[in-house]
């Protein structure tokens, strides 16, 4: 099934995408050689009565494109003049450039828009919950990390991100209305769900054991004192673990039948542990609201708050805060397809919209073989008060076709690199 959730995810995205392209182009009279649907040999055509385009499925489902008639330097001379792009006015090239950003942002935010009239969904802004750090409490409002202004969830989670398991100072405003800057270390957490790189002997959920190699030490058991000193929840379990290093230290448990029961445990570091992620500590909540007009307000908050993270990522990408490594491809993607289907179909549109808002996003940025190239271009038309040369434009974006196929490459190898 992850296979048909990915093909159906890039299909989607890229189908709504080039028939924007497609649908402005028809529009504007412009003859439109193929619209096609992936990448690579054709594994489907058709054509319509009185219709001069090949509708065209290919092999990889990686993307797609509209030929047109005009977009290359030479001259179809078996093409009326005024069928070829070049001929058409700035705006309506314009428009035909960005019809396919404004399709994937449009699907997005309908989509958003059904999420959030089915869901209660969190309205923006960030608040403390279940704390475990002192000077922090449950409800102060997270308002930067390391100096960087958060305003919402996914610039926070693009914040700690760039943080990656260092320490660093969080800014929080109270009921007040006051601001307080709070350390805060992060703890990596291994596969066994309790430290990275050490073994217990257990495994945890929460703070139940889903796995003992333990004669005392019982599956369901749930921890309830380390040393003594009582458990109260997750963060507080990682933090007295972290406290007691790799020294040996004395757990107690209650089983089901409510007996308590206690075990010296003996920490040993790993070798081979899987890095899942950090606790900071706390955790968030948001502000949420449910109906039709608060998912008017979900869908517009969800997304400009992702192109925020977006226009973000790509400056810390050129500041060197963000390495390529971090990027994702098509192979990054299909795991996320992985994950999310685990969650339900909600979180499957979630992803949807998320990818739709990216490809959108890329795809307005003034690098080569990008439509906001070709938007670039007829701004610099409109100043200079004539058209680039065709021949130029070609090389550039036939250029950066080629840089964007070794990127793509990279990538790839990266993604492929975090699976093993």
């Amino acid at each position: 099934m992850t296979i048909i959730y990915f093909i159906l995810i890039l299909g989607i995205t890229v189908f709504i995408h080039e028939l924007g392209h497609f649908l402005f182009a028809k529009k504007f009279g412009v003859h439109v050689y193929e619209f096609s649907i992936g990448m690579g040999p054709r594994i489907f055509k058709f054509n319509r009565k009185n219709d001069e385009t090949d509708y065209c499925i290919r092999l990889f489902p990686i993307g797609g494109f509209v030929q047109m008639a005009g977009e290359e330097a030479e001259v179809d001379e078996s093409i009326p003049k005024d069928k070829n792009l070049q001929t058409k006015p700035a705006w309506q090239r314009a428009l035909i450039m960005g019809a396919g950003v404004m399709m994937n942002f449009l699907l997005a935010i309908v989509l958003l828009f059904f999420i959030g009239l089915f869901n209660e969904v969190s309205l923006n802004n960030v608040y403390v919950a279940n704390s475990t750090i002192s000077g922090l409490s449950d409800n102060d409002k997270i308002v930067a990390i390391d100096g960087s202004f958060v305003n919402n969830y996914d610039k926070l989670s693009l914040e700690l991100t760039i943080v990656d398991g260092d320490d660093f100072t969080m800014t929080v405003k109270d009921a007040n209305g006051n601001k307080k800057d709070v350390s805060v270390n992060p703890i990596a957490v291994g596969k066994s769900y309790l430290l990275y790189e050490m073994d217990y002997g257990f495994e945890v959920s929460d703070l139940t054991v889903t796995k003992s190699s333990l004669s005392e030490i019982s599956e369901n058991d749930k921890i309830t004192a380390i040393n003594g000193i009582q458990i109260e929840n997750y963060s507080e379990l990682l933090t007295e673990l972290e406290k007691v290093d790799d020294s040996s230290f004395l757990l107690t448990v209650q089983s089901q039948d409510g007996t308590l029961k206690e075990s010296t445990i003996q920490p040993k570091e790993l070798d081979d542990d899987e890095l899942l992620g950090y606790n900071y500590g706390f955790y968030i909540t948001g502000t949420t609201e449910k109906g039709f007009f608060a998912a008017i307000k979900y869908a517009f908050i969800k997304f400009f708050s992702t192109i925020e993270q977006m226009v973000f990522t790509v400056f810390y990408l050129i500041t060197g805060k963000i390495s390529l490594t971090m990027l994702s491809g098509p192979v990054g993607i299909f795991n996320a397809v992985s994950v999310y289907s685990q969650y339900g179909f909600a979180n499957l549109v979630s992803l949807l919209c998320l990818i739709c808002i990216n490809v959108g996003f890329i795809n307005l940025l003034p690098i080569p073989a990008f439509d906001g190239c070709h938007l670039l271009f007829i701004i610099i038309e409109k100043i200079k008060g004539s058209r680039v040369n065709p021949k130029i434009t070609n090389i550039i974006s036939t250029v950066g076709f080629i840089l964007l196929m070794i990127l793509m490459l990279v990538v790839t190898f990266n993604d492929i690199l975090r699976l093993f």
